[in-house]
């Protein structure tokens, strides 16, 4: 077991100051894309059966740990503004959009926007499959707002005996993968574990660079539909990665990881997951093999490109930036308040 040192080295700005993360954000997104739009082969190996929960349990690890890492260090105020305002102004557009073009019904409408469809799967349209996890996510966000109402930070680590009941009821089910938020959320909450550890580094870049790649194929091994019960370790396969990767001194593999390209896309990865549905079902999923890889494939991930960066930079960040102009007013108005002299009776 390689020795730590207790002190991290200066990064580079990026996702909490660790750029690599957002390399890790956007191998996560990639392997989703892939998996609902590329035919990923040879077919006899499952690979896109086993890269759709290689993504999700990278995306989710990576999201309770932000999650939690955020509250860790936010009031509660400021940070249930800030998730309001990244996560609804495009779920909701988007769920209006397809209200409109797909003819979502008044009852199917009320359980996308409600965030409960994971638990009302027939309640979704080919578009909207993939918004279960963002039902998984915001219940996160609820439970966790409500432990650090209830009980302060301290209560964040109760993540740690939420994680293993959930991993347990999993298996007394025999549910090795699904999407209800009781029997998915472990994945999320492995992460926020992480986020509750000491910050450290590896002292030896050879071991720390080993137990990364053995956490990767264990990641990847526990992911896949064939490895039968292993796939109850996927949560803590994601979140070790996690740490090995956040524990790494500077190296080329924090380098790889925290490149221009990975950031970028891990910017638009939110984006990039809600938007990608419009180019894999309907018209752009019909036709022969060669007609649909060949020629609209590349067509679609030419507009969900685009239609992500334009969310990103010109419609999630109007709201973003309004929602930290507004946390920051509060924190000076509160500041000012603490600061001046209270009325003395009398005087």
């Amino acid at each position: 077991m390689s020795k730590q040192a207790s002190v991290p080295p200066k990064r580079e700005p990026g996702a909490h100051g660790v750029p690599e993360l957002d390399g890790l954000r956007a191998i996560s997104i990639m392997l989703v894309l892939a998996t609902h739009l590329l035919p990923l082969g040879p077919k006899a190996l499952h690979l896109n059966s086993a890269a759709g929960p290689m993504g999700m349990s990278l995306f989710f690890t990576l999201s309770g740990y932000l999650i939690v890492s955020t509250l860790q260090t936010t009031s509660i105020l400021e940070f249930v503004i800030k998730r309001l305002a990244r996560i609804l102004p495009l779920a909701y557009l988007f769920i209006l959009l397809v209200f409109v073009l797909f003819g979502l019904n008044l009852k199917a409408l009320l359980f996308h926007l409600g965030f409960l469809i994971n638990y009302r799967t027939d309640q979704m349209l080919p578009v909207t499959e993939h918004l279960w996890s963002l039902c998984v996510e915001v219940h996160f966000y609820i439970l966790v707002t409500l432990l650090a109402v209830l009980g302060g930070r301290r209560a964040l680590l109760l993540v740690w005996p939420i994680c293993a009941a959930i991993t347990i009821t999993r298996i007394v089910d025999g549910v090795e993968i699904d999407v209800p938020t009781h029997l998915r959320m472990d994945e999320i909450l492995a992460g926020a574990c992480v986020a509750t550890l000491p910050a450290s580094r590896f002292r030896h870049p050879t071991a720390s660079c080993l137990i990364w790649i053995l956490a990767a194929g264990g990641w990847a091994v526990t992911s896949h539909p064939d490895s039968g019960w292993f796939q109850y370790f996927r949560p803590y396969m994601a979140a070790l990665l996690l740490w090995a990767t956040i524990s790494q001194q500077s190296n080329r593999l924090t380098a790889l990881l925290g490149n221009q390209g990975f950031r970028y896309i891990a910017a638009t990865s939110y984006a990039l997951y809600i938007i990608h549905p419009l180019t894999a079902n309907g018209w752009w999923n019909a036709g022969s093999v060669w007609e649909k890889y060949l020629l609209k494939r590349p067509f679609g991930f030419i507009f969900t490109l685009i239609a992500a960066h334009l969310s990103t930079f010109y419609w999630e960040r109007v709201w973003i930036q309004t929602a930290r102009s507004w946390t920051r007013s509060m924190r000076e108005k509160k500041a000012r308040a603490i600061g001046r002299p209270q009325n003395v009776a009398g005087t």
